[in-house]
């Protein structure tokens, strides 16, 4: 009977199972139905292809979320990673954020470029959001801004195949390096001061080891890699985010919970409110006319209002004020009625 089910439904659990296999009498657990389901249905093992690389050929990105969710400004918050890994050298790098916003995907591409002074040929992602917007019939649609990226530093985008890390094997070991070699124990107050960290930490640890196939130097190889990268665009990819809003009477806009004001003069017209990680700055008619470090303390203002002042003192009252003017009445009017 267990045959014939799994010849008309191949994916059928063992739960499930064991309710049909009762309609027909069975009376046993369903630990047993699911034993037996592993010796008619063995697990398929996909076999893998170990794969070759040359230098500055690939670079694999993927997101990360960091096992413990530090206090920073008042709040338990989530850090997330934007990993970089060569996979010809082993080379890494990350750029941390509080969000996992196509703004702060772009910005980490920009500055891994950065870090290595070149662009690989090809990129390598899972299908993240930021990446594949959807898949049509075996085609992929890709993400509008992605392909701004795409298109300004003119590398070639493979997004793997639905549910196989493997196919990306390179970053997901250092995402396990990073959660493991880097982040335990780590204490800051700010991402400037976790950049500090990393950095220090990338510079004279990570990418300084030997590989973990035991033949080279992680640093030795990194050199290679930038020597057959490709060069960078004269001009800085804008990774930051942007949108029109109108200028309130008392001139504070709102941005990610805290609010950046903008000159008085631009009340009631049209700006454009800019922003990236560390940034938020105010744009009127092609001009930055605001610039502020970002806050992620919510509720904040910047500047501060202008805080009302304090009402007079009880002393000041008594000495110049109602005490002798209602004296001096008195007299007077007593005066006017005994005459």
């Amino acid at each position: 009977m267990l045959r014939r089910l799994l010849e008309e439904w191949p994916q059928i659990k063992a739960p499930r199972a064991t309710e049909v296999l009762r309609e027909y009498g069975y009376l046993g657990s369903v630990d047993v139905v699911r034993r037996r389901l592993r010796e008619l249905r063995p697990p398929v093992v996909r076999p893998a292809q170990r794969t070759g690389y040359r230098p500055g050929q690939v670079l694999q990105l993927d997101w990360a979320e960091m096992p413990t969710r530090p206090k920073v400004a008042g709040k338990e918050r989530r850090v997330y990673a934007l990993l970089a890994s060569l996979p010809y050298s082993g080379a890494q790098t990350a750029f941390f954020s509080f969000e996992m916003t196509i703004e702060s995907f772009l910005e980490g591409h920009a500055r891994a470029f950065e870090w290595l002074e070149g662009v690989p040929r090809e990129c390598v992602y899972d299908n993240l959001r930021s990446v594949v917007a959807r898949r049509e019939r075996g085609e992929i649609v890709w993400n509008q801004r992605f392909l701004h990226l795409r298109g300004h530093y003119a590398f070639h985008a493979h997004a793997c195949t639905p549910a196989t890390p493997r196919e990306k094997g390179s970053v997901e070991a250092a995402v396990r390096y990073l959660k493991t070699g880097f982040w335990p124990v780590r204490r800051f107050g700010s991402l400037g001061e976790l950049d500090r960290q990393y950095t220090d930490w990338r510079d004279e640890v990570c990418n300084r080891r030997r590989h973990a196939s035991g033949r080279f130097l992680v640093e030795q190889r990194l050199e290679e890699e930038r020597q057959a990268l490709r060069p960078l665009p004269p001009e800085r990819f804008d990774w930051s985010a942007a949108r029109v809003v109108r200028v309130p009477a008392d001139g504070y806009l709102r941005h990610g919970g805290c609010f950046y004001r903008a000159p008085a003069s631009l009340v009631q017209q049209r700006v454009e409110l800019r922003s990236n990680r560390d940034e938020v700055w105010i744009r009127a008619h092609g001009i930055t006319v605001a610039w502020y470090r970002r806050c992620y303390q919510p509720g904040s203002w910047l500047p501060a209002p202008l805080m009302r002042p304090e009402p007079p003192t009880a002393a000041h009252v008594l000495v110049y004020g109602s005490t002798k003017r209602r004296r001096s009445l008195y007299e007077a009017l007593a005066k006017r009625y005994v005459t």
